[in-house]
C-alpha cells in the first residue's frame, strides 16, 4: 500500500477532466418511433456537484472545503490538498476520504 500524493491522485484519474463523455441514447417520441443519437455529458467533479445543487457556483463546495482543511496526504501526511484541487476530486475518491474524516471524527474506528 502505498502513500497518497497530489501527483500519485493526477497520474491515477483522480481529478475529473474538462472533456465530456460521448454516449449513445436511444429514446421514442410521440410518433412512436426510436431513434439513437449521441449526447455528450459533462462529468462533475465534487465540488461542480455540490455547486450546482446548492445553487450555483457561487457557492462553496462544502466537501471540497472540509478535505481542503482535513485531509493530507504522502508518508509524513504534510502534503496539503487546496481548495481548487479538492474541488476537481473524482466523487468516488472524495468520497472514501470523507469516509475516513467521518470514522476519525464521529470515534467508528480507533487507530
Amino acid at each position: 500500500m502505498m502513500e497518497l500524493t497530489l501527483t500519485d491522485i493526477s497520474d491515477h484519474g483522480g481529478f475529473i477532466p474538462d472533456a465530456p463523455v460521448k454516449r449513445e441514447i436511444k429514446f421514442t417520441l410521440d410518433d412512436g418511433i426510436e431513434r439513437t443519437g449521441f449526447i455528450h455529458v459533462k462529468r462533475l467533479s465534487i465540488g461542480a456537484h455540490e455547486s450546482l445543487f446548492l445553487g450555483g457556483a457561487d457557492k462553496e463546495s462544502r466537501t471540497a472545503l472540509l478535505i481542503s482543511e482535513t485531509i493530507t496526504l504522502g508518508k509524513d501526511g504534510k502534503e496539503k490538498i487546496n481548495f481548487k484541487n479538492a474541488y476537481y476530486l473524482h466523487p468516488a475518491l472524495a468520497a472514501a476520504m470523507i469516509e475516513q474524516f467521518k470514522e476519525v471524527n464521529n470515534g467508528d474506528k480507533k487507530n
